[in-house]
């Protein structure tokens, strides 16, 4: 445990240096981009070497090997990324070890004001002290507040919940408007902890979305179809409360929170979790907000491994996905993305949707060797994943992934790469692939793409056709040939005279190709296997193919 191997002193020390050697107002950028490294749980591995060497992994638009010596950390430290001085990933592996003894949010805020003594004053806040007697009065009464646990919090909600509802329902009717009136007193902090009053607000949320999803639950109200007035101001509610609680959760990762609220924090991760499991139409909010939270709010690689090793226990108890892919979910957060692609393999009928997220990211933030890493784990499973998509949303999925697989092929000059993406996503790629080898030149492949899709000239685009007939009219003859039996095996007189346009524009090709007797022998086949479609030799006649 990092608490217990660093030297807090030794801390404290570097961290001085830091802010001498880097004022803010200069180095913000640098600075700032170090805090967000640390704060996206893109650090990882992170290792004491002795009394004042730290190791870790720090991801950038690559992994770096970084190293940081606390006695000296302005001077010594290692990082292959190039930069000369201090570098965002050596202040990354510093925040990191620094948020694990003590409050980053603060470190941050002397730093903005310049305020090196304050710090050593911090500092001594942390060492430890004998305990003062308490005292009467009002400093007894803070001293009692602050201790303040979420189930206090929760004992308060429920009395005022009843409250409200007693005074508000109406007869079975949903009280109207009850989240609007009602959350913004649930979540005042009322000054009891200072720093808490975000954290308040989201269990409050989080409290009022549980009591009208039992609410919602007891009245039969899971349809999505409206039975009445009062349902549709339960689900007004409903909305209005989830919202609120993704704001609850965008304002604690934006607010530097004080280290005392540790404590309450570790006591939400239960409740959150809670949210993981909601069915029905909040299964997806639940699996977002679980998700969000654990990117922003508990980011202490400690609480995200011991969640982690719950969330398989409750996998393989319940047998439950959506705790397997919220594991693979953190795994990813860790840094453990071998572990990640095992959970995703043994549930092949969910990872799809999961994998495209993580594939974005990486290639959106330029990670694209451990995208690299991650695609080759992934690509022999990608089919199976591909094809348990649901049918309606899979041709937008498809086009999310291309579109950032095309990216990624641009960037490393990779058109190998690329193909061989849309060839393991057939049949669904055929439009992508066709594209591809069109603009490559390969029109016999595409020919040959379309006939292994089952496609006929009826489907191509007509511009299309022509462009490829001029290239080589021979191309275009199987799909022709196809197109002739597809419209005589729909048995009806418009398919007949369809079929017949198909076998004049066969005959053209043969004559022009000079292979009139290939074009002899095959209609008179065709005439043979048609004898008994009497109406087809009518359209036949019509079209002056038979006298």
């Amino acid at each position: 445990m990092l608490q217990t191997t660093v030297s807090k002193p030794l801390l404290q020390q570097a961290a001085g240096e830091l802010l001498k050697e880097l004022p803010f107002p200069i180095f913000h950028n640098l600075i700032q981009k170090g805090r967000d490294l640390s704060r996206n749980g893109l650090v990882y591995n992170v290792m004491v070497i002795n009394s004042h060497e730290v190791e870790g992994v720090v991801s950038d638009k690559t992994p770096h090997d970084v190293m940081v010596d606390l006695s000296n950390v302005t001077r010594r430290h290692r990082c292959p990324c190039g930069t000369e001085g201090l570098c965002p990933h050596v202040l990354a592996l510093f925040f990191y070890v620094y948020g694990n003894v003590f409050d980053v949010g603060e470190l941050f805020r002397l730093w903005k004001k310049g305020q090196i003594g304050a710090l050593r004053k911090e500092s001594a806040v942390h060492e430890p002290k004998t305990p003062a007697p308490k005292r009467a009065g009002k400093t007894a009464g803070l001293s009692i507040t602050a201790n303040e646990t979420v189930e206090d919090w929760r004992g308060q909600f429920e009395k005022q919940y009843e409250d409200f509802f007693s005074r508000h329902q109406n007869g079975q009717n949903w009280p109207y408007r009850l989240a609007f009136q009602l959350l913004p007193k649930l979540g005042k902090n009322e000054g009891k902890q200072a720093g808490a009053r975000p954290l308040r607000e989201l269990h409050a949320a989080l409290f009022l979305l549980e009591k009208l999803r039992q609410y919602g639950e007891a009245q039969g109200w899971n349809d999505v179809v409206f039975a009445s007035y009062g349902h549709f101001s339960w689900q007004q509610d409903v909305n209005y409360v989830a919202d609120r609680a993704f704001d609850a959760l965008e304002k604690l990762s934006d607010q530097s929170l004080p280290r005392s609220l540790n404590a309450l924090i570790e006591q939400t991760i239960p409740y959150v979790r809670d949210v993981l499991f909601l069915d029905g139409a909040l299964s997806s909010f639940g699996y977002d907000f679980y998700t969000t939270a654990w990117e922003s709010l508990f980011t202490k690689p400690t609480w995200r491994q011991e969640e982690r090793a719950e969330l398989l226990r409750l996998a393989k108890a319940r047998d439950d996905i959506r705790a397997a892919m919220a594991a693979a979910h953190l795994s990813f957060l860790l840094g453990e993305d071998d572990e990640a692609m095992a959970l995703y393999r043994a549930f092949p009928d969910q990872a799809g949707l999961f994998l495209v997220e993580w594939i974005e990211r990486f290639i959106q933030n330029g990670l694209l060797k451990r995208f690299e890493a991650v695609w080759e784990k992934a690509k022999d499973d990608w089919p199976l994943y591909l094809s348990h998509i649901p049918a309606p949303i899979r041709s937008s999925f498809l086009d999310e992934t291309a579109h950032w697989f095309e990216m990624y092929a641009r960037q490393r000059n990779r058109s190998d790469a690329w193909e061989d993406f849309l060839q393991r996503s057939l049949p669904y790629s055929v439009n992508y692939y066709t594209n591809f080898l069109y603009r490559q030149g390969r029109y016999r492949e595409v020919v040959d793409l379309f006939l292994w899709a089952n496609i006929t000239a009826d489907e191509l685009h007509p511009q299309l056709l022509k462009t490829l007939q001029a290239r080589n009219p021979e191309l275009v003859m199987p799909l022709y040939h196809r197109a002739v039996m597809r419209r005589l095996e729909e048995k009806n007189r418009a398919s007949y005279q369809r079929a017949v346009r198909h076998l004049k524009m066969l005959r053209t090709h043969y004559r022009s190709m000079k292979r009139i007797d290939q074009w002899e022998a095959y209609l008179e086949q065709l005439l043979a296997k048609t004898a008994r479609m009497r109406a087809f030799h009518e359209e036949l006649k019509k079209g002056k193919l038979l006298s």
